[in-house]
C-alpha cells in the first residue's frame, strides 16, 4: 500500500500560530486567528466508509485537502483516484476518520484514495490541544503533548473520551499561582459531558435547633481539598455550576422578615433559594412557580405552621458559587425545628 504524508497550510490573516505547530499538528485549526493546518497520511486504493458532510469537484489534491481544512467539521476525505472527463476529482469530506472507527469501514476501492490525519503513535499519549483536532490523551493530561492536568473534568473528557468516573487531579487556573487539587469527575452525568464534583463538610441533613434571631445559626462549609479561590477558578472554565439546597421547617421561617440566607463566595448575603435566580429575591423555587402553599408568600417553610414543609432546588449562578455559609433563625422556641443539606459543588462544560 503507497503511504505519502501531505501538508496544507491554510492563512486568512496570521500564519505564525500555524507554522509554529507545524512539526507538531496534524489537523489544527485556531478560528480565533483564522488560521488551519493539515497533516494527511494517504491510503491508495481506499475509501473510508463515514457521513460524507460535503462533496465537490476539484482541480487536484491540493483543493480537497483546502476544502477539508477550512470545513470545521471535516476530520477526513476519499478523493477520486483518477479524474473525470473534464479533468476534476470527486473530493468527499467526512465527519470521521480511520483512527475513530473499525478497520473494516477503510474499504478497499481501486476508483479512491482516502486521507487520514497522520498520527505519530506513542505509548499512552498523543498529541492534543483544544483548538487541536483531538486525539486521546491518557486520562487525567491534556495539552498539546498531553503535558499538563486538565482545568475541569469536562476538558479531561474532551481530550480522552475513554475516561471513566473517578479521582482525578484537575488544575483551573493552570499556570496561576494556586496548586492543583483532587476532584471527582463524573464522566457520565449530563450526557458524558464531564462533571467535576467537590465535596464538603456540610452534606449531611443537620439538625437547625435553638437560634431565635435572623441569622443567629451559622454554619461555615469547608471544601474538601480545595480553597474557594480554587474552586472559583473552576467556575470562571466552566460554562455551568450548580449546587443543591434544601431547608426543612417546622414552625420555622426562611426567607421571610430576612430569618435565612446563604453567602457566597465573594462574602456576598443571597436572599434568594435553590430554583429561583438573583431575580428572584425573597423566593424559593414554588415563588417562582408560584406553587408555595400561600400564595402571598415565597417559600413553603414562611406558612410558619406546625406542618412539616421543605423548600429545595438548585442554585446555577455560577459567579456567586460555590456556598461558603448558611445562616437560619426562629428555631429558639418550643416546637420550632429545621434541618438544612447542602448538595456538592458540580461544574461542567468549557468556557
Amino acid at each position: 500500500m503507497a503511504v505519502t504524508i501531505l501538508n496544507v497550510l491554510i492563512s486568512i490573516s496570521l500564519l505564525y500560530n500555524a507554522v509554529a505547530t507545524f512539526p507538531k499538528a496534524n489537523l489544527y485549526r485556531d478560528l480565533k486567528r483564522q488560521s488551519a493546518f493539515g497533516n494527511f497520511q494517504l491510503d491508495q486504493h481506499q475509501k473510508l466508509v463515514g457521513t460524507t458532510i460535503a462533496s465537490s469537484l476539484v482541480s487536484d489534491i491540493i483543493d480537497c485537502t483546502v476544502n477539508c481544512v477550512s470545513e470545521t467539521l471535516c476530520k477526513s476525505f476519499n478523493i477520486a483516484a483518477s479524474p473525470d472527463s473534464e479533468n476534476l476529482y470527486l473530493c468527499e469530506l467526512l465527519d470521521i476518520d480511520k483512527h475513530r472507527v473499525s478497520i473494516d469501514d477503510l474499504q478497499v476501492n481501486l476508483a479512491f484514495n482516502h486521507y487520514s490525519p497522520w498520527v505519530k503513535e506513542r505509548p499512552n499519549v498523543r498529541k492534543v490541544e483544544k483548538d487541536v483536532y483531538p486525539y486521546p490523551c491518557q486520562p487525567g493530561l491534556v495539552g498539546f503533548n498531553c503535558d499538563r492536568q486538565g482545568k475541569t473534568c469536562s476538558e479531561i473528557k474532551s481530550h480522552s473520551p475513554q475516561a471513566t468516573s473517578g479521582s482525578y487531579v484537575i488544575d483551573p487556573d493552570s499556570e496561576g499561582g494556586y496548586q492543583p487539587f483532587s476532584v471527582f469527575c463524573d464522566m457520565t452525568d449530563k450526557k458524558g459531558v464531564g462533571v467535576t464534583v467537590v465535596g464538603h463538610d456540610s452534606e449531611d441533613r443537620i439538625l437547625v435547633k435553638g437560634y431565635e434571631a435572623a441569622g443567629s445559626y451559622v454554619r461555615n462549609v469547608v471544601y474538601i481539598g480545595a480553597s474557594v479561590p480554587q474552586l472559583a477558578a473552576l467556575a470562571t472554565n466552566s460554562t455551568n455550576c450548580e449546587q443543591f439546597i434544601k431547608y426543612e421547617c417546622l414552625h420555622s421561617r426562611l426567607l421571610i422578615n430576612g430569618y435565612g440566607w446563604w453567602v457566597s463566595r465573594d462574602n456576598i448575603k443571597i436572599t434568594y433559594w435553590g430554583g429561583a435566580t438573583p431575580a428572584d429575591s425573597n423566593k424559593c423555587a414554588c415563588g417562582v412557580t408560584n406553587s408555595c402553599v400561600v400564595s402571598s408568600e415565597g417559600c413553603n417553610c414562611d406558612k410558619n405552621d406546625a406542618v412539616w414543609r421543605e423548600d429545595s432546588g438548585l442554585l446555577t449562578e455560577k459567579s456567586r458559587l460555590p456556598v461558603i455559609q448558611l445562616r437560619f433563625g426562629d428555631t429558639g422556641h418550643s416546637g420550632e425545628y429545621g434541618y438544612h443539606t447542602l448538595g456538592k459543588f458540580k461544574c461542567y462544560g468549557m468556557t
